[in-house]
């Protein structure tokens, strides 16, 4: 049994491109602005109850208050004035967190699912 705490949140979009070299950082993309205030229904699973040992080389065991999967945030494609993209950054306004679009999916007709990874350190990474 799992268990999925969802809310909604105010998160700041800013679009990130890559330079010309893939491997480089990303920087921000001026040719698309910077959207503040946006709501977002926001999920992030919980640990998976009663999880036993994983019978996979490598994998360790589950346990309590390790996540199961990523982060995402549910957008309302009216809410910004261009398409999300992988790699572009938002930040949790409440809370700060930060995050990285890893990938646009697909979800009900005006809305994407976006997967994403928190991003830790420091502002440049």
């Amino acid at each position: 049994m799992t268990h999925d705490r969802i809310q909604g949140e105010l998160f700041t979009f800013a679009p990130m491109k890559y330079q010309g070299d893939r491997n480089a950082p990303l920087i921000p993309d001026t040719a698309r602005d910077v959207v503040q205030h946006v709501l977002c229904p926001f999920g992030e699973s919980a640990a998976r109850a009663g999880g036993g040992p994983f019978s996979q080389v490598g994998v360790q065991a589950e346990r309590a208050a390790v996540a199961t999967a990523r982060p995402y945030v549910s957008l309302d494609l009216r809410r910004l004035p261009w398409r999300p993209r992988a790699g572009d950054a938002l930040t949790a306004e409440d809370s700060g967190r930060r995050f990285r679009v890893h990938e646009v999916l697909p979800s009900t007709p005006g809305f994407v699912r976006l997967s994403l990874n928190e991003i830790f350190g420091h502002a440049g990474s």
